[in-house]
């Protein structure tokens, strides 16, 4: 009956009850639940499903338990029964470990206890004490039944767990773990040693001890999770804490209270503690006082049982709290002493009997004193209780459940306090009693462990921190369960309703779709107006459940879910209706379109071509290319509809055009007519402009980033750099027409287009063939012919549409010239970049840039075995195979084609082999100016060193200016720069040669302006004034002027590094050649000063005065000349010439030269005199001031005999002297016309 009891509260017999009553629920219930008009149980098969499906997971869950408690209770045993690292006894260990292997293996075999549980579901009791305390003595004595023992001499089994310091012992109701004494004691943690020495810590056994007791317990906890022991035995000899010091017993408790906390800590259990005080038999008279009793009253418990924790705490609430002894203060120990007492009391009431019993008057003796040696002990084992149980604010108290005094056998001396008490008080000797021998008796142990101890098993509780923690789990899983549920129940409502709404806007949605769809349910579609359709047709999509969430696959919205979502129930309706509406409305429209286009084509093109097979297409005359189809209604829908405003309807037909490409689309038929009359059209229309056509405006290819001067001139660009044009210099090449178009787009998809484009001759109606390998390699070289053509035309209008940008000002020319000439020059890097785009057949990274070997393989070759030739072709052929993307057939015949052209001289003379040579070829020229040489240089390098020359020149000249003769000297060194950037562009090619001499002239330009207005400045501030006020009016500038120019003036204007020479020499020497009879200015690359002539010939006539008024250079004036008479009147005896006091006297005489100076170092005066035959003056003249001399030859008469020689007469009345003047030059002063017309220079 009791194992049927059993059976029927087992857990797996309530949860397979409980499984049971559910799947009676579902199976009654399920008909009437119902969510609307839905009832979703109603099935018997859903019904049955749902119950064995319950059932099913049971019994999984159940199988499942049972393997896992199968691997639990294996793994425990593998970790038990592992061996540790070798030690001394091995041997022992060894033997042991097998014969604890093979007790495993009996005990999972055997039926121990209640039904068939063995190690795991057995509870599990740990004995701890120090050394010697009896713990195994107590458990061989017990009256335990070992099932597993062979006899009463191999009851327990040591040495097992993977450790040698356990004893592990299986009862049919227990297994009892006796650890070792140094487990408690742990040397190191400043315990005491088995010895009963103190021992210091950090001993190597001591750590041994710990490392061993805390792995144990680790094992404990990993394998018996929920109870990892049910109890633990406190043992401990009455001897070692009646004898004890008062250190060695404190000693003993610390480390019994650290045990027991480690254990609560490490293990998350409160586990209820036994202490059995050991060996009481070693108290004098415990063998005598108990000598009566049968074996039934030796198995019965002697000690003391505390209640729980929680009847002790209402005990000291209700009782003496303020005793503070007993409560919540001091937990269960605080009655130890009331109860130890009580044992007291009942120990005296048996002491008559007992003396009456005994008639050995010496054991009477002991028997009258047992309680009193009794009540000794009770003092020190209370103290050492209350300091392993003692509670504290900063730990768990354990769980004392009692104490027990024992005896397992009677061996050793026993000890009397009380006489030993009073020998020392005397200081007499010690008395000792005769050591006890026969045959040992176990007193209190048998009923205390099986009716206290294993009853007790359930006792043990998790921790209460950890108890909390479950709590709140368990409490927490519950809320969440009730949440779930409510949660369900809520989204089931919201989901219905949802659900609802859904229906109705799907409805509301086909109705206004059918009303806005009315004006076009015409069978006959005669208009391409997609605009007006387009809206119409956009309310369908978006109706919901409509296309556009089918296409979006848009997760089921939250208020739909939850197992009742209709979205997919009706999408099917509203997506069949998009797509007839597609095929009814949509796709004749675009037909009727293609048929407009096709009408307007006037003559063959790549357009009407295409447009031809998209018609055909959509006309299901020929395969669906939807990428095709979508590229041109895209570029047709961009023209018609341009413009931002117009980009929604473009994306909305866009889409509609998608979803009718999407799934087969319907016949309709197509105008024959209007296709045979294109076909006719496109039938003239050369297959290789058709394939090059379809090559370039292909996907691929108008996909490609354009190539844009702005992106590959540098950073500066934009400063330098313009467009003829007026385009931006971000408008640049389609990316076809560069490097990366020609090798990665064009030439792979060449051969694959030829074929295909042969291959299309449904378009055109045309028997469709495979072409042979020679056909697919003309015309793909003819195309190949044609984009050569276009690139090398677009790669020249680009060059030829940058210019450099004009200079602004000064500081612009500088900046201009600093950016144009830096290592970075957006002119160079720009030549560079397009010298690489259009290096097509030189591989990009080879070293030899410009060709050669990688273009030629036929002409030129140097001469040399065949064998070699044979080589390089080879070469030739497998690089096109590999680089370029060709089959190993076209490659071959495009090879030997080039070569064909080479030997005729055609368009591919030269050897050119390689595709892309023919271009290379056209930009040699560019190629070579910008690739570097032998020596690391490259042509355009001279260009920028004399940009870089010219930039700082120019700055140079800006800066000083200001100083003295610097601006000139600047101005002609940046003239000769500019002329030598003309010279050394001379050699470049036309594009950089046409920079060059902009460049050049621009910055003549900027120099002559400069170099006005700086002379303007330099002559207002060094003499135009003084000139001016010094020369005009004034004689001999002015003939008819009474005053005379000051002669220091005239020096400083006209001497040799005077005003005028100075100026001249400072300023504008370097721009003016002197080496004519007519001075003139000098061009600056093509390119004069602008300054009038006459400022340049007043400049010559003061160069002129100088040098006939100052012919040694001196700073005065000084001119020597001779007066040689010629002729005298007879009515004059004699002349007499006075110059500044200088005098020359003519009588008619011998003829003698008479040397004379001007000024001289006289007066100021100049005098004629004639003297008559009487000695009388006859008349004559006289003048004064410095230039007296120049006013009387003025007033004579003159007759010019050479440059360098006159004649002048002088009269007075009927008389005349002539006399010859010789001047010392040819620029005879007397006679230098620049006297006359010279004025001083105005501006220039």
């Amino acid at each position: 009956m009791s194992r049927v009891i059993e059976v029927l509260a087992s857990k797996w017999f309530l949860s397979f009850l409980g499984i049971a009553l559910l799947g009676v629920l579902v199976w009654v219930g399920g008909p009437l639940v119902a969510i609307g008009d839905s009832r979703p149980f109603e099935p018997v098969l859903t019904r049955a499903l749902i119950a064995g499906g319950l059932f099913l997971i049971w019994a999984v869950a159940f199988v499942w338990s049972v393997i896992a408690a199968r691997r639990r209770n294996a793994a425990m045993i593998e970790a038990i029964a592992a061996p540790e690292g070798p030690t001394p006894e091995d041997e022992e260990v060894d033997r042991l470990r097998e014969r604890m292997v093979q007790a495993l293996e009996t005990l999972k075999r055997s039926r121990l206890g209640r039904g068939r549980q063995w190690l795991y579901q057995l509870p599990w009791y740990l004995m701890i004490g120090p050394p010697g305390a009896g713990k195994t003595t107590a458990l061989i004595n017990s009256g335990l039944d070992f099932p597993l023992a062979e006899d009463q001499a191999e009851r327990r089994m040591r040495g097992i767990g993977g450790t040698r310091d356990c004893d592990w012992w299986f009862t049919d109701q227990a297994v009892l773990i006796d650890t070792a004494g140094r487990y408690t004691t742990q040397d190191s943690d400043g315990g005491v040693s088995s010895d009963g020495t103190a021992a210091g810590p950090g001993t190597r056994a001591g750590g041994r001890d710990r490392a061993g007791w805390q792995g144990f317990l680790e094992l404990l906890k990993k394998h018996r999770p929920r109870q990892p022991v049910n109890g633990v035995l406190v043992c401990i000899s009455l001897a070692e804490v009646a004898l004890a010091s008062a250190a060695e017993r404190d000693a003993h408790a610390r480390a019994l209270r650290r045990r027991l906390r480690e254990l609560t800590e490490q293990l998350d259990v409160r586990v209820p503690v036994y202490v059995l005080v050991t060996k009481a038999d070693l108290l004098a008279g415990f063998t005598a006082f108990f000598d009566d009793l049968d074996a039934a009253g030796r198995a019965q418990v002697w000690g003391m049982t505390f209640p729980f924790d929680d009847e002790v705490e209402s005990e000291g609430e209700s009782g003496s709290r303020s005793a503070g002894d007993t409560g919540r203060s001091a937990g269960a120990v605080a009655h130890f002493d009331a109860e130890f007492d009580r044992l007291i009391d009942r120990l005296n009431a048996r002491v008559i009997d007992r003396m009456h019993a005994e008639p050995d008057g010496e054991r009477r003796a002991l028997i009258h004193g047992f309680p009193a040696q009794m009540a000794s002990v009770r003092a020190p084992l209370g103290d050492f209780l209350r300091q392993v149980f003692q509670p504290t604010r900063l730990a768990e108290r354990p769980l004392l459940r009692g104490v027990y005094l024992t005896s397992g056998t009677q061996e050793g001396t026993p000890f009397d306090r009380l006489t030993g008490a009073m020998a020392r008080s005397f200081g007499l000797d010690r008395a000792t009693q005769p050591p006890m021998t026969g045959r040992g008796r176990a007193f209190f142990l048998a009923d205390l462990l099986n009716r206290v101890v294993f009853a007790e098993a359930g006792v043990v509780t998790t921790d209460p921190a950890a108890a909390r923690r479950r709590r709140l789990i368990r409490h927490a899983g519950f809320a969440t369960a009730a949440v779930v549920a409510i949660a369900c129940v809520a989204a089931w409502t919201v989901s219905y309703f949802g659900n609802s709404r859904l229906i109705d806007e799907a409805a509301a949605g086909i109705e206004d779709y059918r009303g806005a769809v009315t004006p076009f349910a015409e069978t006959a579609v005669a208009d391409d107006d997609l605009a007006e359709l387009s809206p119409v047709l956009d309310r369908l999509r978006d109706v919901p459940t409509g296309a556009a969430e089918a296409e979006a696959g848009l997760e089921t919205p939250i208020d739909r879910g939850f197992g009742l979502d209709q979205a997919p129930t009706l999408s099917q309706g509203t997506v069949s209706a998009y797509h007839r509406a597609l095929n009814r409305l949509f796709l004749p429209r675009l037909l009727v379109r293609l048929e407009n286009q096709l009408r307007a084509a006037a003559s063959p093109s790549d357009v009407s071509y295409t447009a031809l097979k998209v018609y055909l297409m959509l006309g299901a005359q020929g395969p669906i290319e939807s990428e095709v189809i979508g590229a041109w209604m895209a570029l047709d829908w961009q023209n018609r509809w341009p413009g931002e405003e117009n980009a929604p309807l473009r994306a909305a037909l866009q889409d509609h055009l998608a979803a009718l490409l999407d799934r087969p689309i319907a016949s309709v038929p197509l105008d024959g007519a209007l296709v045979e009359q294109v076909r006719t059209l496109l039938a003239s229309q050369p297959l290789a402009e058709r394939v090059y056509a379809r090559l370039v405006e292909s996907p691929a290819a108008t996909a490609l980033p354009a190539w844009t001067p702005v992106d590959h001139a540098g950073p500066q660009a934009a400063r330098v750099l313009v467009r003829r044009s007026g385009k931006r210099l971000s408008e640049g090449i389609p990316g076809i027409y560069t490097y990366d178009g020609f090798h990665n787009t064009f030439l792979p998809a060449l051969e694959a287009e030829v074929r295909a484009t042969a291959e299309e001759g449904w378009v055109l109606s045309e028997k469709t063939r495979a072409l042979t390998d020679e056909e697919v390699a003309k015309l793909a070289r003819d195309t190949l012919q044609l984009y050569y053509d276009d690139y090398v035309g677009i790669w020249n209008g680009l060059i030829a549409d940058i210019d450099l940008a004009a200079f602004q000002s000064d500081t612009h020319a500088v900046e201009s010239l600093n950016v144009l000439s830096s290592p970075r020059s957006p002119m160079v890097t720009l030549l560079k970049a397009v010298a690489d785009e259009t290096r097509l057949a030189t591989p990009r990274g080879d070293a030899t840039a410009g060709g050669g070997d990688t273009r030629q393989a036929g002409n030129g070759r140097p001469s040399g075995s065949e064998r070699a030739g044979d080589a390089v072709a080879l070469e030739a052929e497998s690089r096109m195979q590999r680089q370029f993307g060709f089959s190993g057939r076209i490659a071959s015949l495009l090879l030997r084609d080039a070569a064909s052209d080479a030997l005729a001289g055609g368009p591919g003379g030269g050897g050119q082999e390689l595709p892309g040579a023919y271009v290379e070829e056209r930009f040699k020229e560019l190629d070579g100016f910008v690739t570097a040489g032998p020596g690391g240089q490259a042509p355009v390098d001279a260009i920028v060193d004399d940009l870089g020359q010219l930039y700082r020149a120019m700055s140079r000249g800006r800066m000083a200016v200001d100083g003295p003769g610097g601006g000139a000297a600047a101005e002609a060194e940046l003239a000769g720069l500019a002329q030598q950037l003309s010279l050394d562009a001379g050699r470049a090619p036309d594009v950089m040669r046409g920079w060059a001499e902009t460049i050049a002239e621009r910055a003549s330009t900027r120099t002559i302006g400069d170099t006005r207005a700086r002379l303007n400045e330099a002559w207002a501030l060094d003499g135009r004034d003084l000139c001016r006020t010094a020369l005009a009016g004034r004689y001999p500038f002015d003939r008819g002027s009474r005053q005379d120019v000051k002669l220091d003036d005239f020096a400083r204007i006209f001497a040799g590094g005077g005003i005028l020479d100075g100026f001249f020499r400072k300023e504008l020497a370097p721009y003016v050649e002197t080496g004519g009879r007519r001075w003139s200015w000098r061009k600056i690359n093509n390119a004069d000063l602008g300054i009038p002539n006459a400022v340049l010939a007043d400049f010559r006539e003061a160069a002129r005065i100088r040098d006939a008024f100052f012919p040694g250079g001196g700073t005065v004036p000084d001119i020597g000349f001779d007066l040689v008479p010629v002729s005298l009147t007879p009515s004059a005896a004699r002349v007499v010439v006075e110059v500044n006091g200088q005098t020359a006297a003519y009588d008619h005489g011998p003829v003698r030269p008479m040397p004379l100076r001007w000024p001289g170092n006289g007066p100021q005066q100049v005098r004629v005199t004639f003297i008559g035959t009487d000695g009388t003056p006859a008349g004559g003249t006289s003048l004064t001031g410095p230039w007296a001399l120049f006013r009387l030859i003025d007033r004579s008469e003159v007759r010019q005999i050479a440059s360098d020689r006159f004649e002048v007469t002088f009269r007075a009345g009927q008389n005349a002297a002539r006399f010859e003047v010789r001047a010392g030059s040819v620029l005879n002063p007397f006679s230098l016309d620049d006297l006359r017309s010279f004025s001083c220079p105005r501006r220039f």
